[in-house]
């Protein structure tokens, strides 16, 4: 029995291999949606831009991590794993983060995601007072820059002193929040 793909899945296996030879803001609608067999009308049924396919791959992943963080209680593993993703698919994902600027940027559409899976989670589990919800929106903007800038950087801290480090800087609000749970 041939099984076929979902929709969504083949576009961004599409833009995945197209990054790894090209850098993914020069890569086109077009020649993503040829590379994969699909049609333009389908790929725009499905996302607004080729830079919401790129922050939709790593959402996915990001969504199985904080799965997983749900299940396990360790958020210093979560934070690792969230490196590891990058790694998984570094050229694409360096690609993307030094070529996706602007309101479209990779950094940011991926951190809002984040910050919003959080804050939904935590909020199913404790009351999200405003000061909570500041210390989440400060720390998570704070852990996704620095990872992504010493992932494309020269990364002279290994990945696992860096998520001790994350761990230890965290805001006191948070902490009852993320590390006892």
């Amino acid at each position: 029995m041939i099984t076929r793909q979902p929709t969504k899945t083949l576009l961004a296996e599409s833009l995945k291999t197209l990054a790894q030879s090209k850098p993914v803001d020069k890569i086109t609608v077009r020649e993503l949606t040829k590379h994969c067999g699909l049609t333009a009308p389908t790929f725009y049924n499905n996302f607004r831009d080729k830079y919401e396919l790129a922050a939709w791959i790593y959402n996915q992943q990001f969504d199985a991590a904080l799965e997983n963080f749900r299940a396990s209680r360790n958020f210093e593993a979560f934070i690792y794993r969230c490196i590891e993703i990058l790694f998984e698919d570094e050229i694409f994902y360096r690609n993307a983060l030094k070529n996706f600027v602007g309101q479209n940027s990779f950094r940011y559409t991926t951190n809002d995601h984040a910050i919003k899976s959080m804050a939904a989670w935590l909020s199913e589990r404790h009351e999200l007072t405003a000061e909570r919800s500041c210390c989440l929106w400060f720390y998570m903007r704070a852990v996704s820059e620095t990872i992504n800038d010493w992932f494309l950087g020269n990364r002279e801290i290994p990945a696992r002193a860096l998520t001790k480090f994350f761990v230890a800087w965290m805001p006191e609000p948070l902490k009852p929040l993320l590390l006892n749970v």
